[in-house]
């Protein structure tokens, strides 16, 4: 017995009862039979709708409490089957009555022909009997929004399930509504959105934010939810239930939530209105620090998924929050029609979204980002999975969804900081353009670094004018099918940040990958230089790289290696003929002069303690030896060009 008083039938009955027909119908019954038996079983399930399985989950404790999860699947299989046997025997459904709008000879007349809003003549009468209204004209109205996969999408008709429409139409009665609205009408986009022609579509697809931003009310259908007993879930509960359902998964629904005045969540005996019951709530009722602490949490999440509200484009700031925002939102969600994205993009972001349905569906991103005059500067190190394939715009991420996280997705959070008015950069037809610091390789660099079969597995040292040495280790491509390669090219590197000295006490420091803040380390991107114009450097992007300034354990180190080069100064013809183990012997008496510095001998000898190797002076020449070979052949190639913060560039 239900605490509302109803006798409902346990799951494990209807799993009996469909059992036992099961077992009948395997015994050729009649076809009289088999009708009496489904239309009994389909009655049951019909009156039945909302029973659930709850299963406790010990490994979601919450303080005190539990996470109550229910599998509201089963019912949905359980209804399913039962419809696959009628048709199997070839009898017509009840569920197979659907309600079509007459769209010929009305739909036209309206001011906004698309944007219908459904609405029953009279309770008493049946359901297919609906007043079709223009949204502008209603005062009053629900917007249903739902997951299509559930059953109450179609992408053949606009039609719906009679039982369901019925259903639906309860559901939106029972929302608050002022004292004079007894009949309220609701706007559902499996009805009001014309599959057919592409022509009214469209003009459908222009208007969508229409119907869910004047909505009274937006109700939220999710078949997990409504399984669910909202008397029986703490708050903790509700908001991890809402938090896990397939609503919050799915990408058309975020849009719809986030343009309403009221959300409200149908649960199996009420609809909920979580803002009203988080604000309601008494904090001193909470079980633990712990669950108060997953509370918010769950609240802010929601809070960011529902209610943040993008702000129109005025400068970098709100561009900033709003990108990073989105991308926050939509990272856990996923599409059935990836080209859909950029619809719902441009509705969240309020931009003009004719734009992007007058455009093939294809090209529908590329759209998206040449709208923004500004972006933030952290796409230029972005490590999105997938970016754009477009001329022009290989900087940009082709999906705000994915698992990767800001930093990965939209670069260093420093050159996203809402807080910096100058931290922007210009998408351009040619590329994106941009102010950042750099280096400017010696032009020979490729060509020698082929000759002598050097590659970009080891960390690439280099000087700059003022004898301040770096070291840059080559990452994984800068997007699909880029990266760098022994091919005659102008090479660069562009930073996230000029590189500061600070001294580390060792000779090798290792800071890690996702680091972006160090004074003396800074993310890039390594790049090959097209042309120069205009102050503008043009450039297209190969590889992530990391750039290390060194501190003077570094300097004194290669100042070392390279003054024993130069020393024996061995023309460079002759070490190509070498191989490395003879040029060894060629600089050993060099560099063993070298390690009677009892400075530089101590520094080496701490970084071999530091890297755990070998502290023996024969190791230690050793390794002085191969640095001192590598300088000789490179020579003059090391050699950088140091570019300012305000130098430009045009990166694609």
């Amino acid at each position: 017995m239900e605490p509302d008083g109803k006798q409902r039938l346990k799951t494990n009955t209807l799993e009996n009862l469909l059992g036992v027909w099961t077992a009948t119908f395997s015994h050729d019954a009649t076809v009289a039979e088999t009708r009496t038996a489904l239309d009994k079983l389909y009655k049951l399930l019909i009156e039945h709708r909302n029973i659930g399985l709850r299963l406790c989950q010990p490994s979601l404790a919450l303080g005190d409490s539990w996470v109550i999860l229910s599998v509201a699947a089963l019912n949905e299989r359980l209804m399913a089957a039962v419809i696959d046997m009628y048709h199997h025997v070839g009898l017509e459904t009840p569920v197979e009555q659907t309600w079509r709008p007459r769209v010929k000879g009305v739909i036209m007349d309206l001011a906004q022909p698309i944007l219908s809003l459904m609405r029953a003549r009279d309770p008493e009468l049946d359901v297919s009997e609906l007043d079709v209204q223009d949204v502008a004209q209603c005062q009053d109205f629900a917007a249903i929004s739902h997951v299509w996969a559930e059953g109450s999408g179609n992408v053949n008709d606009n039609a719906l399930k009679t039982c369901l429409l019925e259903e639906i139409s309860d559901l939106v009665r029972k929302l608050p509504w002022d004292a004079e609205q007894s009949n309220p009408g609701f706007w559902i986009d499996t009805l009001c959105v014309p599959v057919r022609p592409r022509e009214l579509q469209t003009l459908a697809l222009n208007k969508m934010r229409v119907p869910y931003e004047r909505a009274k009310h937006v109700l939220v259908l999710d078949s997990h939810l409504r399984s669910l007993d909202s008397r029986r879930l703490t708050t903790t509960e509700l908001l991890a239930q809402i938090s896990c359902s397939s609503w919050m998964r799915r990408l058309w629904t975020l849009q719809e939530g986030r343009l309403a005045a009221r959300v409200w969540f149908q649960f199996a005996n009420e609809a909920v209105d979580v803002q009203s019951i988080w604000k309601s709530r008494d904090p001193r009722r909470v079980p633990s620090t712990v669950a108060n602490w997953i509370n918010l949490a769950l609240y802010v999440r929601l809070w960011t998924q529902i209610w943040y509200r993008g702000k129109a484009i005025r400068n970098t700031s709100l561009v900033a929050s709003m990108i990073s925002m989105t991308h926050y939102a939509l990272a856990s969600r996923s599409v059935s029609v990836s080209t859909d994205e950029a619809l719902c993009l441009f509705n969240l972001m309020d931009l003009d979204i004719k734009q992007v349905t007058a455009v093939p569906p294809t090209q529908r991103m590329e759209v998206f980002w040449r709208t923004f005059q500004r972006v933030p500067k952290g796409f230029v190190f972005s490590r999105a999975t997938n970016k754009m394939s477009v001329e022009g715009l290989h900087w940009a991420p082709a999906s705000f969804m994915g698992n990767q996280t800001q930093k990965e997705w939209a670069g260093p959070q420093e050159l996203n900081s809402p807080q910096k008015d100058d931290g922007h950069a210009s998408p351009t037809k040619a590329g994106l353009q941009v102010e950042l610091p750099g280096f400017i390789f010696y032009e020979g660099l490729t060509e020698r670094m082929k000759e002598f079969d050097f590659t970009w597995n080891f960390p690439l040292t280099f000087q700059d004018k003022d004898g301040v040495w770096y070291g840059m280790r080559v990452e994984e491509p800068w997007r699909h099918g880029s990266a760098v390669s022994d091919a005659p090219q102008q090479l660069a590197v562009i930073l996230a940040h000029e590189l500061e000295d600070v001294e580390t006490g060792y000779l090798y420091q290792t800071p890690s990958p996702t680091s972006y803040s160090f004074k003396d380390y800074s993310v890039g991107v390594l790049v090959t230089l097209l042309k120069t114009e205009d102050d503008i450097r043009y450039v297209t992007a190969l590889n992530h790289v990391a750039v290390e300034r060194f501190g003077d354990g570094h300097r004194g180190y290669y100042n070392s290696t390279y003054s024993c080069a130069e020393e024996v100064n061995v023309p460079h013809s002759t070490l190509r003929h070498e191989t490395h183990a003879q040029s060894k012997l060629r600089y050993e008496t060099a560099a063993r002069q070298a390690l009677n510095d009892k400075a530089l001998l101590e520094l080496l000898k701490g970084s071999a303690r530091y890297l755990g190797r070998k502290e023996e002076y024969e190791d230690l020449l050793d390794d002085f030896l191969n640095t001192t070979v590598v300088a000789a052949r490179l020579g003059e190639c090391v050699k950088a060009k140091k570019l300012s913060g305000h130098q430009r560039w045009c990166i694609d």
